[in-house]
């Protein structure tokens, strides 16, 4: 029995990783004792190459300076409409969700040093679509226009996924990770935004106690760029803290899955019950559609955070469960959609709707015959994530069809 306890389970892996865990600090200092005393063991250099590992060079870190500048930079740009003649309720639907993804799109292409390939491809595609909405008419009552500016984020995003994966792009382990970026920055963003409203009260409290009133000028300045740049800072901590590994995003779909089960089989009970008929109503429709995405969401990310070689668990179970009932909803959505366009005719909202629907209606098909197999055939993780990972172009080439070529189609109307 020596001194040190890593010596003395060097063939115990369990013993080992239970040290660590109790103790990690006291493991690093008995992992260099140990192996100034047995330099030749596999077992103390794959711990210390596990503890010492450091991110590749391709994903550099960058200071907190050049972050701050970069925020400085959206919140400026985001304001230009303050500093110029731009009419503002032009220019924010506009730019605002673009302005945010770019500066996130020029911390990756700096923090991956991404090829000059990669860089020509983004940055064209930023200009593109800055060219794009500013040639764009301004017509409020255009429909296509309308559903054009709603579906350019998703196009944005598609230059930031580049960006993001960069040469890797064609890799399914690439794109997954893009998915579970977008989960963990989303999480992020929203604790940044909830810590920022209690400062923002706590502000106006102690200058309203001092008579000095600073409400609009806080609203407009430091809430907008906190508002614009809490995407960016989130990505730099899940850089900094997370090392690029998802973490919350996956756990927390795990938690809502089970919820939402609950809340999809109760509302379709309620509809039933209380009569109420997405085929003439409206505003029911929109809330089914809501509810789709949230779920195809929910069950994406669950998929993304599975481990390959994890076992069939309680969650599988309750995520198959969900795209069952999912697809039920679905059914039902394209069935009242159907018929609004025989009884009230062809709308560009209803071809929207309709080629958003069949697409996560696909999808999820996709995904409940690959869980399936999963599930009964015991077939590895790895097709659920080929299913989740080569279905992502479809959404980037319905975002292009509606966002240039529906209005150009409907003539800008």
């Amino acid at each position: 029995m020596s001194m040190n306890e890593l010596l003395d389970n060097l063939d115990k892996p369990e013993m080992l990783e239970q040290t660590y865990r109790n103790a990690p600090e006291e493991f690093e200092v008995q992992l260099k004792d140990a192996i100034e005393k047995n330099s030749d063991s596999e077992t103390l250099k794959v711990w210390n190459a596990r503890l010492s590992y450091c991110a590749p060079a391709s994903q550099q870190k960058i200071s907190i300076s050049l972050l701050i500048t970069l925020c400085f930079i959206a919140g400026v740009v985001t304001k230009l409409p303050s500093l110029f003649p731009i009419d503002s309720s032009w220019y924010y639907p506009r730019f605002t969700p673009l302005i945010v993804v770019a500066v996130i799109i020029a911390y990756f292409i700096k923090t991956n040093q991404s090829s000059l390939k990669i860089q020509k491809i983004v940055s064209t595609g930023i200009v593109a679509s800055v060219v794009y909405l500013v040639i764009l008419p301004s017509n409020t009552d255009s429909a296509s226009i309308t559903m054009a500016l709603i579906h350019l984020p998703l196009l944005s995003l598609t230059l930031l996924a580049i960006s993001f994966m960069s040469d890797d792009w064609r890799e399914v382990e690439s794109r997954l990770n893009f998915i579970r970026y977008l989960g963990e920055m989303g999480i992020y963003s929203v604790l940044i935004l909830l810590g920022g409203m209690v400062l923002t009260g706590l502000t106006f409290g102690l200058f309203n106690v001092t008579g000095l009133s600073i409400e609009e000028w806080y609203m407009d300045y430091i809430v907008v760029l906190g508002l614009v740049s809490s995407p960016l800072v989130a990505t730099y901590l899940y850089d900094s803290i997370q090392n690029r590994q998802g973490k919350f995003a996956a756990v927390l779909s795990n938690v809502f899955s089970p919820l939402f089960l609950i809340t999809v089989l109760a509302y379709l009970l309620a509809t039933v019950y209380q009569g109420k008929s997405p085929f003439t109503d409206r505003e029911f429709l929109i809330t089914f559609n809501g509810l789709l995405i949230i779920i195809l969401a929910l069950t994406i990310f669950s998929i993304s955070g599975k481990k390959r070689d994890a076992a069939i668990s309680a969650s599988d179970y309750i995520n198959i469960s969900l795209v069952s009932a999912t697809l039920i909803v679905n059914f039902v959505a394209l069935t009242a959609i159907i018929f609004r366009w025989t009884e009230y005719g062809m709308t560009v909202n209803r071809i929207v709707v309709t080629g958003v629907n069949i697409l996560i209606f696909v999808h999820l098909i996709m995904l409940l015959r690959q869980y399936v197999s999963y599930l009964k055939c015991g077939e590895g993780v790895e097709k659920l994530e080929l299913t989740i990972a080569k279905y992502l172009p479809v959404y980037t080439l319905w975002s292009i069809i509606v966002s240039v070529f529906l209005p150009l189609v409907f003539q800008f109307n």
